[in-house]
């Protein structure tokens, strides 16, 4: 399997994912200085410190935390925890001055970028000798992966074709009550990409809904994303608490099963429990959405070199391997996909929406908005 080229995205749209600003990345030095930086020297200091605890979305930080312990002997706890429950810890823990988690993996970049880092919860800190691994839009804040969220189907009802190739299709009556989705209220991810579709999509979504429907789109709301969050909302969506509860359902063995949307992760849930599932490659005007996440390190953590250690294995090949089988992408360029991963989104990586970063700030202040606007017309 050849190197998942993250220059690749770059065709798909503006990867500028880094600051527009310097607030964020002006927050204190922790740790030893880069000034007197080597992988040898953040070892010996991390060795004279407590051990960490480390958080991530995925149950796979557990094993990474274990395979950075055995590898430096340094001991490092992994604990599962959703994007928005970090926000919380990392907050009130510094609002308590009584940190306890040490480095988060965020999944929330417009948090990160208009909170957390601004106000000087946590930092970002990208190791000296990987800068030449990590395009430099990956940098500042440091970016560990890119998590692909795809629209999926039921393989065994529908062999090698999704039924569903554009987008507005989910809204019609055809696909009532058979889209299966986690809850956009405890998913902010979600609701950050309708805000970036609103901002940067209206012309692709306007082309795909003339394609479904074979006329203009006509809409009172703002945008042509508003209209499609609406029509989504009110077609009564299965909606469940997590993308893992979504796989079941695309999985289920009736006549009609629903689509998807969910991380490539789920596919390896799949695979193991035997039910078919395959990536909606012909879904216009994308198949989902990249999401990107964000290696931050609690500004008061008491093992600032640990903490930066470990940032800098989540950065690395052997770092994210975990993660690689499950179908994130890392930033590190000399990163491979491994061969065995199951969903083959490789293969279609740019059909995916990417982020532009020079919005993410507003993704953030318009967060309730779209929260408001899914509840109200999901009633």
């Amino acid at each position: 399997m050849p190197k998942l080229s993250i220059y690749m995205l770059a065709g798909v749209s503006v990867l500028t994912i880094g600051l527009t600003s310097a607030s964020a990345q002006d927050a204190k030095e922790i740790g030893i200085p880069d000034s007197e930086y080597s992988l040898e020297a953040l070892i010996e200091a991390a060795k004279k410190e407590e051990p960490i605890t480390v958080v991530d979305a995925t149950g796979k930080i557990v094993s990474m935390a274990e395979n950075f312990s055995k590898k430096y002997g340094l001991k490092a706890t992994g604990v599962k925890m959703n994007g928005q429950d970090q926000e919380q810890v990392i907050a009130r823990e510094a609002a308590a001055n009584n940190v306890r988690t040490d480095v988060f993996n965020m999944s929330n970049l417009p948090s990160v970028t208009s909170q957390i880092l601004p106000q000087g919860f946590g930092i970002s800190w990208l190791a000296p000798d990987l800068k030449d691994k990590i395009p430099a839009e990956y940098q500042s804040p440091a970016i560990t992966s890119n998590n692909p969220w795809v629209f999926a189907y039921n393989t065994d009802v529908h062999g090698e074709t999704c039924p569903v190739d554009n987008l507005w299709a989910l809204t019609t009556e055809e696909w009532k009550g058979r889209v299966a989705i986690p809850d956009p209220l405890l998913r902010n991810e979600t609701m950050f990409w309708f805000n970036q579709l609103a901002a940067h999509g209206e012309t692709e979504l306007r082309e795909a809904y003339k394609a479904q429907f074979g006329e203009e789109l006509k809409t009172e709301e703002a945008s042509a994303a508003a209209e499609w969050v609406k029509r989504l909302a009110q077609n009564k969506p299965k909606v469940t608490k997590s993308d893992t509860d979504v796989g079941p359902i695309v999985g289920a063995k009736e006549e009609k099963p629903p689509i998807g949307f969910l991380s490539a992760a789920i596919f390896r849930d799949a695979k193991k429990d035997g039910y078919g599932m395959g990536i909606c490659k012909e879904m216009k005007p994308w198949i989902g959405q990249l999401t990107p996440r964000v290696a931050v390190i609690a500004a008061g953590t008491k093992s600032p070199n640990t903490a930066k250690l470990f940032a800098r294995f989540m950065m690395t090949e052997e770092g994210m391997a975990p993660q690689l089988t499950d179908g994130k992408i890392s930033t590190n360029t000399e990163a491979k996909m491994p061969e065995g991963e199951a969903s083959g989104v490789a293969a279609v990586i740019d059909r995916l929406y990417v982020n532009h970063s020079e919005t993410t700030q507003d993704d953030f202040a318009k967060l309730q908005d779209w929260q408001d606007f899914w509840l109200t017309n999901s009633r």
